[in-house]
């Protein structure tokens, strides 16, 4: 992807965060099979801390906080500001606790090696605009033995 088709896509993520937010319920429905899914490919259970890439207005990470229960953690990261705001909302709606919020790229991950159990894309990869950095940032922060899961 150009540099030019990067910002596009940002600037078109940008503009779609408040229908997401108007229509999560029905997207949240839509995408829970898939949700579901990834969660089995996975392999989450109670306690794990649990990395969502590309997490978008906050699904699946709302749904995995409930999975992980108290003992375990959930970080939901976009790209995109105004989703993260969205997810954030989302989670004081549902009175999760368990989950955090951060705003970066999917090939610049702010976070330190072996921070978590699993790492999660769910319809987030193909909008990555390097793959291959995507990949080489999520592979250490997974912990030895961690699993990567993508629902593409």
């Amino acid at each position: 992807m150009s540099q030019v088709q990067a910002i596009d896509t940002l600037l078109a993520w940008r503009e779609s965060a408040k229908y997401w937010a108007k229509h999560s319920v029905t997207i949240q429905q839509m995408f829970a099979p898939l949700t579901r899914a990834l969660i089995e490919a996975a392999a989450i259970a109670q306690g794990h801390s649990v990395l969502d890439v590309a997490g978008g207005p906050g699904e699946p990470s709302l749904t995995i906080a409930e999975t992980v229960g108290p003992t375990g953690s959930v970080t939901c990261t976009d790209a995109v500001a105004e989703m993260v705001e969205t997810a954030q909302a989302e989670a004081v709606n549902r009175g999760l606790t368990n989950v955090q919020f951060r705003q970066c790229t999917a090939d610049a991950l702010p976070f330190p090696d072996n921070s978590f159990d699993r790492a999660i894309s769910r319809l987030g990869a193909m909008f990555f605009p390097d793959p291959q950095a995507a990949l080489r940032e999520m592979l250490p922060v997974n912990k030895p033995g961690g699993v990567l899961a993508f629902a593409v």
